[in-house]
């Protein structure tokens, strides 16, 4: 897919083309935004771009000169970096002479999952990497890759997708009909890639839009609802329930956040629109201070995900907050 065509940041691109456009790309280059916003898919496309024009007839994956490392393995080893390591490892990839004559890509990503030895293994690539050659990755949480594979890195930084714009998206270009894309777009919380997947799995967008639905239930339930619904929608504490939780605490606060503009009288900046009788429902309950509270009680409960909270107690503390205090938020089930 061309650059121009892909659903990031318009500015972003724009970067990459006049980058390419003027020889100002460097060899080594670090994409970061959250999970499932598009990075890979960028850079799919930036490879394409790079490599000899018609060199290959088939897929653009499989061309002979890109090298790509986006399995679903938790952690990336040295054995995946190093020659010697493994059949058609990065570094026995660089050692061969390229197919078409002209440049060749190699793609991490989900960079931030190489262990440490690996991620030592590939700096001396990084710092001196054969002609011709670039280096493309990608990560969600750049902090868990070394410093120093981050500062000889050019970076580039995508940011969430409107969700209005991930509706036509999926409408226009996936042909996914007008009210599954609406619900698959406000659920894949500004994540194209995560609403594509949803619209595609009518069971995984039932899901979710039951995960909304049960926190919308809570109110007028006082403690007991409370702590019900913490056990309920809690995730595992690893590394995939964290990212779980994140998503769900994103999704009710785009809720929150609605209701607290309906109650302020705005009810065009609303986002979730399939949600709009439910919001105002909150506003009528709740002023847009009160609303604003809860709000920042779900953004400060993102950051304590980050930092390893444990998620049960975590929702616990969050939904007696909100719904066992008073005034509380209506049910809307």
């Amino acid at each position: 897919m061309a650059l121009g065509d892909l659903l990031v940041n318009p500015g972003a691109v724009a970067g990459l083309r006049h980058a390419l456009d003027s020889g100002q790309l460097g060899h080594a280059l670090l994409v970061t935004g959250p999970d499932q916003v598009g990075k890979t898919t960028l850079m799919l496309s930036l490879a394409a771009e790079l490599l000899p024009g018609g060199s290959w007839p088939g897929d653009p994956t499989t061309h002979p000169d890109l090298w790509l490392e986006d399995s679903s393995d938790e952690r990336i080893s040295i054995r995946r970096v190093r020659a010697g390591g493994e059949p058609g490892s990065l570094q026995e990839f660089l050692s061969l002479r390229t197919y078409a004559g002209g440049a060749r890509v190699a793609i991490i990503a989900r960079a931030d999952r190489l262990t440490e030895e690996a991620a030592n293994s590939l700096l001396k690539t990084v710092e001196e990497p054969p002609p011709r050659t670039h280096l493309l990755l990608t990560a969600h949480s750049p902090e868990r890759l070394p410093a120093t594979i981050v500062s000889r890195c050019g970076r580039l930084a995508l940011g969430l997708v409107e969700s209005l714009a991930t509706e036509a998206w999926l409408r226009d270009r996936h042909g996914v009909d007008s009210a599954t894309a609406l619900l698959a777009a406000e659920l894949g919380a500004g994540r194209p890639g995560r609403a594509l997947r949803l619209s595609q799995d009518p069971e995984a967008l039932d899901a979710e839009v039951k995960v909304l639905d049960r926190f919308l239930a809570i109110g007028g339930g006082g403690a007991p609802a409370a702590l019900a619904a913490a056990a309920e929608l809690a995730p595992g504490s690893g590394g995939e329930g964290r990212e779980r939780l994140l998503l769900d605490l994103s999704i009710w606060a785009s809720f929150v956040r609605d209701a607290a503009v309906h109650a302020a009288g705005a009810p065009e900046l609303a986002r979730l629109r399939s949600r709009s009788r439910e919001a105002e429902a909150w506003a009528r309950a709740l002023s847009p201070g009160q609303s604003g509270r809860i709000l920042d009680a779900l953004l400060r409960a993102g950051g304590q995900v980050a930092s390893y909270a444990q998620p049960r107690l975590l929702l616990e503390i969050l939904f007696l907050d909100t719904f066992a205090a008073f005034p509380a938020p209506p049910a809307v089930a």
